[in-house]
């Protein structure tokens, strides 16, 4: 090609190149930050991608939407990893976050296809979750087969086997769980041995109540989770439901306490005061209150520690 014929078809090009917009790229991502920060991981990711639309080169709006898009759908978050790594291979200062998408991508291409209620199309934002404080302790108990068979056992007082029975049937609403009479083929079993007691005393005040381990092979072999449950003390109907369905929270995968009071997740039970007017005279007195099933928030921090392959912070 003749010089004066490749000079005019490079300025055609850039001619015909969109303009880049820096200002307004900055505003679009510093939106998606907010959006990000809100939960709200669909309308991030449409944010992030607006800055992109207006600066190609804009490798950390690439980043945060792929981390958006994980919650929002998988196959499209394995894409925006595959350019923002493609992209950030040829930048020595995002040789780190180019090798963190490559196992992103991994891992996400890994993970199995989840059961409706795991989908990340049942997140609310507007409940927010509490997976940055549960991720890293959580991230290897996820189940990967289902439905999860629970064996509840032989309950020793038929108030206890009524409030397990109920939070059993409470998780099953939102998980694919299954009861089975037979522990040697249930992944989570609970004990009712009278003789073990536990530390601890009050609701969600358990110390290791819930263990993880594997039958055959420590590599190989099936995860089973055990539940054991202090028998010392009278617990009530509502009690052991409460404690069955905070137990059973820990067993589909949340290791960890949310710091919020209406999560089931939550590490202790609450206690409330009130005051009552006897003619004359105010008398006080104090009861416990129990969450009688699991919260958006607790839902949501499950749905989030299924589908997000570990616990990485956005670009600022």
């Amino acid at each position: 090609m003749r010089p004066a014929i490749l000079a005019l078809s490079i300025f055609l090009l850039a001619a015909s190149a969109p303009a880049v917009d820096r200002e307004a790229a900055k505003a679009s991502y510093r939106q998606g930050n907010e959006f990000f920060d809100q939960s709200r991981f669909a309308d991030a990711a449409a944010a992030y991608g607006h800055a992109i639309e207006q600066d190609p080169q804009f490798l950390e709006a690439y980043y945060n939407r792929a981390l958006s898009d994980e919650m929002v759908d998988r196959q499209k978050a394995i894409a925006d990893w595959r350019q923002f790594a493609d992209l950030a291979a040829n930048s020595p200062d995002f040789k780190y976050q180019a090798g963190q998408g490559s196992a992103r991508i991994q891992i996400l291409q890994m993970l199995p296809t989840y059961p409706d209620a795991l989908q990340p199309s049942h997140y609310v934002s507007s409940a927010a979750d509490y997976y940055a404080e549960i991720a890293e302790t959580s991230e290897s108990e996820r189940w990967t087969t289902y439905p999860i068979k629970v064996a509840i056992g032989n309950v020793p007082e038929a108030n206890w086997a009524q409030g397990a029975r109920e939070a059993f049937s409470i998780w099953k609403e939102m998980l694919p769980l299954e009861l089975t009479a037979e522990p040697e083929e249930a992944d989570i079993r609970f004990n009712w041995d009278p003789d073990q007691n536990m530390e601890g005393g009050e609701v969600g005040e358990e110390m290791d109540w819930v263990q993880f381990r594997r039958e055959g092979n420590e590599l190989t072999g099936r995860k089973v989770a055990f539940i054991s449950v202090d028998l010392s003390r009278r617990w009530s109907k509502d009690e052991m439901r409460a404690i069955v369905l905070h137990e059973m929270g820990h067993a589909l995968g949340i290791k960890g306490h949310s710091l919020s009071k209406g999560d089931i997740m939550y590490f202790q039970v609450q206690e409330k005061n009130r005051q009552v007017r006897v003619p004359g005279v105010y008398y006080p007195f104090a009861w416990k209150t129990l969450v009688s099933k699991p919260s958006q928030r607790d839902l949501n921090t499950l749905i989030r520690l299924y589908n997000t392959p570990g616990v990485v912070l956005r670009m600022k």
